[in-house]
């Protein structure tokens, strides 16, 4: 089995530092590294920090993102904003853009779309801002969920992903995750394809 992660600096594996904002910190423990453990699957990484839908869409028509021959497509965007839960937006044209051409290219693949999980709304944290567009980039996923009949991982409902549990897994700005915060994000991934971790 061959799962494809399509998505931002939370698929690519970014833990951020620690009282900064906007500066790449890519690590190798991301959660497309996790989800490879829990489900055997070969597990391909296409996250890139600080990407929306558009740039993601320019990427995937140079060819680069190899999804020709993925069973399963998980794509994990909205965290970098431009998305509108109501009415529309250019990046709610390239999220859906980029998701009929995946279907397009590789109809046998199941394609599931995943809301972000949790952004902080604590000003301790140095991410703290990206709540209300992550909260925007929810209604719009699960919109276009039921609009093209793709099941949905809602992330965003996690009860372990939550404010509650910030510090632990999302310590260093709240909203990138520590190694423990990308297993708990790849097990919740997983369930919701239907593995158990």
């Amino acid at each position: 089995m061959i799962i494809a992660c399509i998505g931002d600096s939370l698929t690519e594996g970014d833990h951020g530092i620690k009282g900064v904002r906007g500066v790449a910190n890519v690590t190798e423990v991301n959660y497309p590294n996790f989800l490879a453990k829990i489900t055997g699957a070969e597990v391909r990484n296409y996250g890139r920090c600080g990407w929306r839908s558009s740039t993601m869409l320019a990427w995937y028509k140079t060819g680069e993102i190899e999804v020709q021959d993925a069973d399963v497509v998980v794509i994990m965007l909205g965290t970098n904003g431009g998305q509108a839960s109501e009415g529309s937006s250019p990046e709610n044209e390239a999220y859906t853009e980029l998701v009929k051409r995946i279907r397009a290219d590789v109809p046998e693949a199941k394609v599931y779309l995943c809301t972000p999980p949790n952004a902080t709304v604590n000003p301790m944290y140095s991410n703290c801002g990206y709540a209300p567009q992550v909260a925007e980039a929810v209604g719009f996923v699960r919109s276009l969920s039921k609009q093209m009949n793709l099941p949905l991982i809602d992330l965003a409902l996690s009860r372990v992903i939550t404010p509650e549990n910030e510090a632990r897994l999302q310590g260093n700005d709240g909203l990138h995750f520590t190694d423990e915060g990308y297993r708990v994000l790849a097990e919740e991934i997983a369930a919701g394809l239907g593995f158990k971790s």
